[in-house]
């Protein structure tokens, strides 16, 4: 019985560090905040885990920049 808590605490925690790592690496990659990234992400109906959205910034350099593009589009409507 207690194995089985501490494995799910563990599970708890081990996503918790995932999630706060892949929105570390969207805000260090992208230079804008993560919640502007979220609020842009659903208005488009986009589906993508965070997992993959980090690994796209992280790697396609194009990504950021047609990304910023986007959001001065957004902001001169």
């Amino acid at each position: 019985m207690k194995q089985e808590i501490l494995q799910t605490k563990s599970r708890k925690l081990k996503k918790r560090s995932w999630r706060k790592r892949t929105i570390a690496q969207i805000n260090l990659s992208s230079c804008l905040n993560y919640n502007l990234f979220t609020y842009f992400i659903r208005k488009e109906k986009i589906q993508l885990s965070r997992k993959l959205i980090a690994s796209i910034f992280v790697n396609e350099a194009g990504t950021s920049f047609s990304f910023k593009k986007w959001m001065l589009q957004f902001y001169r409507v």
